[in-house]
């Protein structure tokens, strides 16, 4: 009788401190997600209310109760349930060390948030996971340079401490309030009841505030509100971690689990044929130009600059003086923009290798699979080498870098120039750009050539020694340009001169090679957008999108179709319809902007000329008061098409050419 009385005694009284963790790591989620919004209060919009604010606390607080019951489950098993089998087993020490340990978790991932959101503008995405892939070391030194990481250490272990003296006296009082339960005469109901409704809390919890799923709260509805820095709160940084996971491993399952019968499907759709018969994939592939629309340049300057986004280019926003390179080079007549645009992916690799091969990039990591040992049908590199041009490869970084030296060797780069050849000095991203363009110059000969050039320095950290730059715009005169109420002028400044630099050394490169090579053919864009814009609140689209520009001998404004969309994979296509002969074949995937292509594919989002959508999801963005919405119709076939290039281009990134199990 003793020992039932002392397990009920220990059970209430264990179960009443799980229940206090519980609140308590509710209670930490509410904070840091009151702190985020406080300390980037400057993106709220001025007509954002209280209520706007209690409504994204409240459905923060719902979601958080799935985070709070992931945290809760250990502790009630391994404590509670764990010393009702073996009463000498220290539950309360085991309980709060654990508890510690979760403080310390959520604190150091709240201050990574920041620096994160910082930077990217978002809690945590997808493209955190292939951080591991990247240069490390330079993460690192822009983690400590550009976002204190260090400093941002020593206010984790300060939260961590100060929320752990916190902890230490909640749990007594769960201690407290479970022996008074245990003194009770109904103690034994106490047990019973809270055993009977321990099943549908779960239920509630794990359902985020709701006991039936139409009316449960997850990552895939939680943008609920029309701010996307409330939408970014709603989530805690575990639940941002779980989103950005399983949107992960969501591709990389699709990637995995694809059959040849799957491929030949989607090559018959995109055919628009009933059935694809092929045991290869070449034939899909290869097309035939339909004849060339310039003369054939002699150099062809494929630009992808880093951190160039198109929201600079953009009417609203040239009143800032820090695109007036390409926006002169754009006034020209033979310049066009395609402003419906979307980069590959979040990742500057991934730009670097869409923009190349011609493919989508779904998180596949393509220059490190074996089948990047061995030329791509539809690499540029290729194709051009074979009509005439020598191939080359400038980037200011290192060959190490994302295995980019051997991934180029092996697309026929003829020559590649890094580091050490393009200068030797510069931040822990590579040679300034300034330095390694003119370097590239002087590698130009009269001999034909093809030449990839990868940009660097719009990169945190921002390194430049501005005053070594007198013709970039002081720092007075753009605080004078910026809404004041910035939380961080100087980052933004930083921001925009280092952006008004990349466009300043381009665009002087581009015209002096075009003034010595005036038959010559120069395509430009961005890596990936840079994630910071002027507005409080942008749209996605301004968040999201790159410029394409084409310049050069024979292009024309009236080259573009009114509902030309694109993006990195369509490039190539777009370079060798402009040159070859009719008739000519070459392999691409993707399509020719200037005639065909009307829908661009970035590695979450799609867009066309109306509309930017998210993969798998029936919101989209209009993209100005004209767009025309899409009919359910429209939308499915756009994803269907897009699910079709996805699979084409993992099976060829994964296994080849050939279609076999």
């Amino acid at each position: 009788m003793k020992n039932n009385y002392s397990r009920r005694t220990s059970f209430l009284e264990n179960f009443t401190q799980d229940a206090l963790l519980f609140i308590f790591f509710l209670f930490i989620l509410s904070v840091y997600r009151a702190a985020f919004i406080f300390l980037f209060r400057d993106q709220l919009l001025a007509s954002t209310t209280a209520q706007d604010i209690w409504l994204t606390m409240w459905y923060g607080l719902r979601i958080g109760l799935k985070t709070a019951g992931a945290f809760f489950l250990p502790s009630f098993v391994l404590g509670t349930l764990l010393q009702q089998i073996f009463p000498s087993w220290k539950a309360n020490k085991f309980r709060f060390i654990y508890g510690c340990f979760i403080v310390a978790l959520l604190s150091f991932l709240f201050q990574t948030r920041l620096a994160y959101y910082q930077e990217f503008q978002n809690a945590f995405s997808p493209f955190i996971f292939n951080t591991v892939h990247d240069d490390v070391w330079a993460i690192i030194m822009t983690s400590i340079e550009q976002h204190n990481a260090l400093v941002r250490v020593l206010i984790a272990l300060v939260q961590t401490t100060v929320f752990s003296f916190c902890l230490k006296y909640f749990l007594l009082l769960g201690q407290k309030t479970g022996a008074r339960l245990a003194t009770s005469s109904r103690k034994t109901l106490c047990v019973v009841l809270i055993c009977i409704f321990l099943v549908p809390t779960a239920v509630f919890v794990r359902r985020g505030g709701s006991f039936n799923f139409n009316g449960s709260i997850y990552w895939k509805n939680a943008a609920r509100m029309s701010q996307h820095l409330l939408n970014e709160a709603i989530l805690d940084d575990i639940q941002a971690l779980y989103k950005a996971s399983r949107i992960y491993k969501q591709f990389a399952k699709m990637a995995a689990n694809i059959t040849p019968q799957e491929v030949k499907q989607a090559a018959a759709y995109l055919k628009q044929q009933t059935a694809y018969e092929e045991n290869s994939l070449l034939p899909f592939l290869e097309k035939k130009a339909n004849g060339a629309k310039i003369q054939k340049p002699r150099h062809i300057f494929l630009i992808t600059a880093e951190n160039y986004m198109l929201w600079p280019l953009m009417k609203d926003y040239r009143h800032l003086p820090i695109s007036k390179g390409f926006q002169s080079i754009l006034q020209k007549e033979n310049a066009l923009l395609v402003d419906k645009f979307l980069p590959a992916s979040n990742g500057t690799m991934f730009a670097v290798t869409s923009v190349l091969l011609g493919l989508p990039e779904i998180n596949l990591l393509t220059a490190n699979r074996p089948t990047a040992q061995a030329p791509y049908e539809t690499a540029l590199s290729v194709q051009l080498k074979k009509q005439g041009y020598k191939t080359r490869f400038f980037y200011g970084g290192f060959p190490s870098w994302e295995n980019i030296g051997p991934f180029m060797r092996h697309q026929q780069m003829d020559e590649s120039f890094y580091f050490a050849d393009l200068g030797g000095e510069g931040s822990v991203w590579g040679v300034q750009d300034k330095i390694m363009l003119r370097n590239a110059a002087e590698k130009i000969t009269q001999e034909p050539s093809f030449n990839l050039i990868l940009t660097s320095t719009n990169h945190t950290p921002y390194t430049l020694d501005i005053k070594q730059e007198p013709e970039l715009t002081q720092e007075e005169k753009l605080k004078k340009l910026i809404p004041s109420d910035i939380s961080d002028v100087n980052l933004f400044v930083q921001r925009l001169q280092h952006f008004e630099y990349a466009d300043l050394h381009l665009t002087d490169f581009i015209l002096k090679m075009y003034q010595k090579y005036p038959d010559s053919l120069f395509i430009i864009t961005g890596d990936h957008a840079a994630r910071w814009t002027l507005r409080d609140n942008p749209s996605l689209y301004e968040r999201l999108s790159v410029p394409l520009i084409i310049f050069g001998n024979g292009i024309s404004k009236d080259m573009l179709p009114p509902n030309a969309a694109g993006s990195h994979m369509d490039i190539a296509a777009t370079i060798l319809e402009l040159i070859l002969p009719k008739g000519t074949p070459y392999y691409a995937l993707g399509q020719d902007i200037l005639s065909q292509q009307t829908v661009g594919l970035h590695a979450y989002n799609w867009i066309n000329k109306d509309v930017l959508g998210t993969h798998n999801a029936k919101e989209v963005e209009l993209l100005s008061s004209d767009s025309k919405p899409l009919s359910p119709q429209e939308q499915q076939k756009i994803e269907e098409t897009l699910k079709s290039y996805r699979t084409i281009a993992a099976w060829r990134i994964q296994n080849g050419t050939e279609l076999k199990d």
